[in-house]
This record gives C-alpha cells, structure tokens and sequence, in this order.
C-alpha cells in the first residue's frame, strides 16, 4: 500500500507495484517478518529498533536486487542516481523510510495484527495460510515463467535486430563495392579497346578477330558480374524481408506490461537494446490511448 501509494504521488497514476502479479511485495513481507523475529526484544527502544530495521531491510533489498539480476540478469530498480548508493541496489534515502516504516508499524501495524491473529482459531488460521501460500507459489511460478519467456523474446530480438543491421550494410556495400568493379571493367575495356586499336592499325586485319572477342569477353565477364552481384543482394533483400517479418511479430507478441509499469527503470544486463524499444513501444501505445481519450 505504501509502495502504491508513493508512486501515484510521484507519477499521478496507479501502478500495482511488486515483483507478483498479486496484491502484495515480497520483499516487504519477508522483510517485516525479519524484523519481527530479530528485533521484537527492542521494540521498547526506538533507536535500536530504527537502526536494526534499517540495516535488515537494507540488506535484505541488497540481497534481493543482487540475485534477481544473476538470474535475470536485469536490474529491476536502480538507485545509482541516488547519493549514497550500494551497487544502486540501496541508497542512504530508502534505507531511512524503510527504518522508520519498520518502526512505525512494530509500534501501530503489528500490534493490531497480533490481536487479529490471536482471534482467529487455530485451524481456519492454518487453512487460510495453506491458501495463501498455494495462491502466492503459483504467482510466483506464473510471474518467473513468464520473466523466463520474455529473456528468450529478448535475446531473439536483439539477434534478429543485429542480423538486420548486418544485411542492410552488406547490401549497402555490396551495390557500392559491385559497381565501383563494374566501373572498373569498364575502364580496363575502354583501355584494352584503345591499345588493341593502336596494334590493329599496325596489323589490322590479323587482329580485329581477336579485337572483337576479347571486347565481347569482357561484356560477357561484366554481365555475368552484374547478375551474380544483383542474384545475391536479391537473396539478401529477401532475407532481410524475413527478419523484418520477425521483428514486427515479436513486438507484436503480449508483453509483461505490468512488469515494465511497476518497474519503469528496469535494465537487462544483456539485451538492454531491445528492452528500450519494447519500452518505447508501449509508451507509444500510452500516448495514443490518451490522445484517443
């Protein structure tokens, strides 16, 4: 709630934070539960408290940002711009708020919750946890599924993306290169057509045989040239149409839209490229929403 709501005051709109699908931050949770049973002994100690939870939640969002970028290998939040940072996984900032917050609700939160708990009977309680936590395991599988198959869209982004820009340039260097050769014939033409004139002066009728086969042999060689050329910038034309056909299918494909919401600083470690175009892609589709509205 308290994520939700620092960002609506920051971007005016709701944006369901949190690494699940579901109403709820891991991270948060795993994090007060941590600081329950480490620091419940100092409750009565305001500073102890506050600095206890500051140094636990801190290292346990450090914890977290590290392993979900080894296995992702992309950093979700970034607070590298923040003074004070740690691999911008933490910053002096969030750490302060996440202490006192962790105050704040071992003093007001927890208590009510406590007495909430030990009003609920033993086993509806068992039952409702056995129910969170199959829905929770299956928002997880769904969530780290879905992250899996977006990696693997990526990547064959970026590929198909380099593939087209490679084609391109051979395509552009090949007309380039291919005509510069053809230029180049030509000229050695003109030239040997100039010397065997010269000779045929000399000896004009044994050489003017040999004049016009030599000159319709470079023809032939320039033509045959020009089509092998042609032949294959058409193979790499096609091709490139293929990639292309590629390309605009997987940015067509559902992207994990909440995701890039929730985290809008997101950076892939490896295909941060095409990241950024599927992100601009969906802000483009934003702002026709709201120009449509």
């Amino acid at each position: 709630c308290a994520e939700v709501i620092f960002n609506a005051v920051n971007t005016g709109h709701f944006v369901n934070r949190g690494f699940l699908n579901g109403p709820v931050c891991p991270i948060y949770g795993f994090g007060m539960v941590i600081v329950v049973l480490c620091l419940t002994p100092l409750q009565k100690n305001w500073l102890l408290l506050f600095l206890g939870s500051m140094v636990l939640t801190s290292a346990l969002e450090w914890l977290t940002g590290y392993v979900l970028k080894k296995v992702f290998h992309t950093s979700w939040w970034d607070y590298s711009d923040q003074p004070f940072n740690i691999g911008g996984y933490i910053c002096l900032r969030f750490s302060i708020l996440w202490g006192l917050g962790c105050v704040m609700v071992m003093y007001l939160v927890h208590p009510m919750i406590t007495r909430f708990v030990r009003w609920v009977p033993a086993l509806a309680g068992q039952v409702i946890i056995a129910i969170c936590l199959f829905c929770f395991a299956c928002d997880f599988y769904v969530t780290v599924a879905g992250i899996l198959k977006f990696n693997r869209r990526l990547k064959r982004l970026e590929e198909v993306s380099g593939l087209m820009h490679d084609l391109s340039e051979d395509i552009g260097s090949g007309l380039a290169e291919g005509a510069l050769k053809l230029a180049g014939t030509g000229e050695k033409l003109k030239e040997s057509s100039a010397q065997w004139r010269e000779e045929a002066e000399q000896k004009r009728t044994a050489f003017r045989g040999t004049i016009e086969a030599r000159q319709e042999q470079f023809r032939l060689t320039a033509e045959q040239k020009k089509q092998a050329l042609l032949g294959s910038i058409e193979e790499k034309k096609a091709r490139l149409a293929q990639l292309s056909q590629e390309y605009e299918r997987i940015m067509q494909e559902k992207m994990p839209v909440r995701l890039l919401k929730a985290f809008p600083n997101a950076r892939s470690e490896r295909y941060n490229e095409a990241l950024e175009k599927i992100r601009e892609k969906i802000g483009s589709k934003r702002k026709r929403k709201a120009g449509d509205k």
